[in-house]
């Protein structure tokens, strides 16, 4: 299993499993959830540059049917939702042998039928919606019978009410306390500085959510390491997703808050915007020796002092083991004298081995000397003769 290293996120991952591969067969620069962070599965301009780097056609009903079967199964669409899918479709044998050129080929064989299917499709959900709003059918069969554009659509173009609260149980005064303090901020604004944030956030978000919002974006910024400038866009999107589900939390938008918090759960996690994450790049400098090194050498080292203080366990457990041999050695009025009697006992069993070495080397009976090497041959010489004589004899 041979790895690959994602030129954007910087890992380490399985080269087969969690990269695209081109039609020639290499792998792509950047791994799945980094090459399609940015793909919205209804807006052709965010995924058709990525179609033409992996080189085959776009054929709008094939990307829609996947769309359409995705969306059934979680309307909450991520990048890869489609895309990987798209990719092994056009792997197939009947679109094999096409490209990216091929595209305005393709197309333009169905764009007379594409017209017609359109015309008809729309006559179609139009009456479906008019059912719907008057009552004649259920949200669930209504869901089912229009297609995932237009259910987009809607939940795009639907606008969050602003909040209703009861004024008979809240305390009036909080409301103007809040309303002074959010009108004392607005008028610290220059002319100038209403400028930037309408370039940085948008022209359509009022002065007060343009606090907000950055308010939150710097938030994050202090947070997080944000340095290039796809995250920093990135951070802008999770703001103002941040600010519309607070806002339909606040209008009681339950299905609308789930929604949003979902999309803005799939962005922090595109983004490495998580606590569990953020606590992990904070311990990256020390994974690595080189790291260490480069941080001692810019921060310096710690000066080296004396201390009689233990600096660890191991310095305590040895400085326990030297208290108790001391006071053992010490207090222990009985403890000398078995000291004394083990060394006597010692030193009789040495005396007590030396004289049986000097008995063994003075009597020892296996010992051989010239004189039993001779008494032995001159008894085996005899038997001989007398072996002989009684040869003879016969």
């Amino acid at each position: 299993m041979a790895n690959k290293l994602c030129q954007k996120c910087g890992k380490m991952l399985d080269e087969d499993t969690q990269f695209y591969t081109y039609k020639d067969g290499t792998k792509t620069e950047m791994c799945k959830k980094c090459l399609t962070m940015h793909i919205d599965n209804f807006d052709e301009s965010t995924y058709l540059w990525l179609l033409e780097k992996m080189d085959v056609p776009y054929i709008p009903e094939e990307w829609n049917v996947l769309r359409e079967r995705a969306y059934a199964k979680n309307p909450n669409l991520n990048g890869m939702s489609v895309f990987g899918k798209y990719l092994s479709k056009m792997k197939l044998k009947q679109y094999k042998q096409y490209g990216w050129a091929d595209t305005e080929k393709l197309n333009a064989l169905n764009d007379e039928r594409r017209a017609v299917q359109k015309e008809e499709r729309e006559k179609f959900e139009e009456e479906i919606k008019k059912q719907f709003e008057a009552g004649e059918i259920g949200e669930a069969e209504y869901k089912t019978m229009i297609s995932a554009e237009t259910q987009n659509k809607d939940y795009m173009s639907r606008p969050v009410a602003p909040p209703e609260f009861p004024q008979d149980k809240y305390f009036s005064e909080n409301s103007e306390i809040v309303q002074e303090q959010m009108d004392s901020l607005i008028s610290e604004l220059t002319q100038e500085d209403k400028k930037v944030l309408a370039m940085k956030w948008g022209a359509l978000y009022r002065p007060e959510e343009w606090i907000e919002l950055e308010k939150d974006y710097n938030n994050m910024m202090n947070s997080f390491d944000i340095q290039d400038a796809d995250t920093i866009n990135t951070l802008i999107l999770i703001c103002k997703t941040n600010l519309k589900m607070n806002q339909a939390l606040d209008a009681g938008d339950i299905e609308g808050y789930q929604k949003l918090s979902k999309v803005s759960e799939s962005l922090r996690k595109s983004a490495k915007f998580t606590a569990a994450q953020n606590k992990e790049q904070k311990n990256d400098y020390v994974d690595c020796v080189g790291e260490l090194v480069a941080m001692c050498e810019k921060d310096g080292f710690i000066p080296r002092f004396e201390t009689d203080i233990p600096q660890d366990k191991v310095d305590l457990t040895l400085k326990d083991m030297e208290n108790y041999l001391y006071k053992l050695v010490t207090q222990d009025l009985g403890f000398g004298q078995q000291i004394e009697d083990a060394l006597k006992k010692i030193q009789i069993q040495k005396e007590m081995n030396e004289n049986v070495e000097d008995i063994l080397e003075d009597d020892d009976p296996t010992t051989l000397i010239d004189q039993d090497y001779e008494e032995f041959y001159n008894s085996v010489n005899e038997q001989k003769e007398q072996d002989s004589a009684l040869g003879d004899e016969e």
